[in-house]
């Protein structure tokens, strides 16, 4: 089982580095299922981060686990919807269908 686990981090830095070169962020956070394995998952994902990145501030990336739990992107999405609601309540209405004349 380790060794799938490896091999998973393996893949994530595979694509991580992809995300590093082109984008150059300084972190990659991972959530979800791999957030629960990161012990495992993140020091082989860093290596290969680590071996394919191109240029020298992309090296700089590196992975951490989310600390947000599994609700952290529902719950975001749900903000969205309340603060672009709250900027503009006329949004709620407009969306809703109208009533028909009988």
């Amino acid at each position: 089982m380790m060794q799938a686990v490896a091999q998973v981090g393996q893949w994530l830095g595979l694509g991580g580095s992809i995300v590093a070169n082109l984008f150059n962020p300084r972190l990659i956070v991972i959530g979800g299922y791999f957030a629960s394995l990161a012990e495992w998952l993140l020091p082989h994902a860093q290596d290969q981060l680590q071996r394919l990145v191109v240029a020298a501030p992309a090296a700089q990336c590196r992975f951490v686990a989310s600390t947000l739990g599994f609700g952290a992107a529902s719950r975001g999405a749900a903000s969205m919807v309340v603060n672009r609601i709250i900027d503009d309540p006329k949004t709620i209405m407009d969306s809703l269908p109208r009533p028909t004349a009988y």
